[in-house]
């Protein structure tokens, strides 16, 4: 499918309002920068010599790793409230922020969603702070950095956690960072802050509650603030003293549940999955491999969600380290040993000998529904 020419460029001015830093985060979350590296028949491969045969793998590689995220089912309804949510908002100390919170587990794609969320987000707010701007309403900022997008490490204290913002923003910190971060947010016109993996911070004992209030207070400030992690039901009922158990009960009346499953395919979803295959598919550059279009999903489309049991970061190991195999090899193709080659994480690699097993013999308990 070809796009049809457009008679005039879009007007991206605005984004000159954003730091260089901002522009070039958003533009490798979007994979805008990176270069496809085109497909060479194997005699030309055989005819590199070394730097340059180096040079397209690596090329090759980057390409296959840089991708934006793809719009599954899923992403499209989490992704479609958070921009909701967003439009919906004003920056405003009288107007409290509800908290969307995404909840998942491991490997389901819930980091490559809120960076998602975070560059657009950067763009959109540019756009309208060029609007605001133009109209008079506020004046130009030396330092414009409208979203803080954090991602937790470890265990934080509320002080930890504020620290760890204004570092994000290159913001200096004293005894009091609250107010320091008071003033960053300011000087910055900050608008949204993400907090990925929110599950490492503390939320037991006087830690828990000043955690809580610390979130809540952002909210109150006029920030927009994003959450997103796993077991929830236990940051948010993890129980404790009453102090604690009152700052979460006025936490689960501000946050916004959204869940994220892992990609089935019973139920008719199997054109996801193997949507979701071949968006892979088109960005291999591998020069033995097979020229019809499909040729991975309908060849091993299904065998894949049996191997990494529809977890989206298994996939994407799966395909890249199936890719360097091809590659490193000389085989430059991906085939059904290419793949049993690949070691995944524990979690899908439990029980895989029974389960393709099944699969081989065709007993998979899904098989009968496909």
């Amino acid at each position: 499918m070809t796009r049809a020419p457009t008679p005039n460029a879009p007007d991206t001015s605005h984004l000159k309002l954003l730091t260089k830093q901002d522009r070039l985060w958003a533009e490798d979350v979007l994979a805008e920068t990176v270069i496809d590296p085109g497909r060479i028949s194997p005699d030309t491969l055989a005819a590199l010599n070394m730097r340059d045969r180096e040079r397209y793998r690596m090329r090759r590689t980057e390409y296959l790793r840089m991708m934006p995220l793809l719009e599954t089912e899923i992403v499209a309804d989490v992704l479609g409230r958070l921009r909701l949510l967003g439009k919906a908002s004003i920056r405003s100390d009288l107007h409290q922020q509800d908290i969307p919170i995404l909840n998942g587990e491991p490997g389901v794609g819930k980091t490559m969603i809120v960076k998602t969320h975070a560059a657009e987000e950067m763009r959109r707010l540019a756009f309208q702070r060029s609007i605001d701007v133009e109209d008079g309403r506020v004046e130009p900022l030396g330092t414009f950095r409208p979203v803080i997008y954090a991602h937790l490490k470890g265990p934080m204290t509320q002080h930890d956690v504020i620290r760890m913002l204004c570092d994000e923003l290159s913001w200096p910190t004293d005894r009091n960072p609250q107010r320091a971060f008071e003033r960053a947010i300011s000087a910055c016109s900050v608008q949204l802050v993400i907090i990925d993996e929110i599950q490492h911070i503390n939320f037991e004992g006087k830690t828990g509650r000043n955690v809580h209030n610390i979130i809540r207070w952002m909210s109150n400030f006029g920030l927009r603030v994003v959450l997103s992690g796993t077991a929830i039901d236990w940051v948010l009922n993890g129980g404790g003293i009453p102090a604690v158990e009152v700052a979460a009960r006025n936490s689960r009346g501000r946050w916004i549940h959204l869940e994220v499953p892992k990609l089935e395919i019973d139920h008719g979803r199997l054109d996801d999955w193997l949507d979701l295959v071949h968006a892979f598919e088109e960005r291999l550059r591998l020069v033995n491999a097979p020229t019809s279009t499909g040729w991975l999903a309908d060849a091993f489309g299904e065998y894949m969600w049996a191997r990494t049991q529809g977890y989206f970061n298994s996939l994407v190991l799966l395909i890249n380290l199936a890719a360097a195999q091809a590659m490193e090899s000389g085989q430059e193709t991906i085939d059904r040993l290419t793949l049993d080659s690949v070691n995944l994480e524990y979690e899908v690699e439990r029980q895989r000998p029974q389960r393709m097993a099944m699969f081989d013999a065709g007993t998979y308990p899904w098989s009968s529904e496909l």
